[in-house]
């Protein structure tokens, strides 16, 4: 998936988002929760690039299979089919108002 040219607009959306979270994470008066939260997504984030980096970006961790790249596109930090799996889950549509 990394040769394909819609990929390098989310890549480089990665980058931006890890260097705002940088910049977020440098302030000191973050409350504890929050600085746990941007380090959970900074780790996540982190770990897109380097899947790009390595040639697996877009890629299932677990069966290697490609995730559906419309998620991937909402969702660039997406780890495993699982994770699209539940996705679809939660945001399933309701059928009553």
């Amino acid at each position: 998936m990394n040769n394909q040219p819609h990929v390098f607009p989310l890549i480089e959306e990665l980058r931006n988002t890890r260097q705002e979270l940088l910049e977020r994470l440098m302030q000191s008066n973050l409350h504890p929760f929050i600085n746990e939260m941007i380090l959970d997504e900074l780790y996540d984030v982190e770990k897109a690039i380097e899947k790009y980096e390595n040639g697996q970006f877009g890629t299932c961790e677990i069966s290697g299979e490609f995730l559906p790249e419309d998620l991937l596109t909402l969702i660039p930090t997406l780890k495993t089919m699982d994770d699209c799996q539940s996705l679809k889950r939660f945001y399933r549509k309701a059928l009553y108002d």
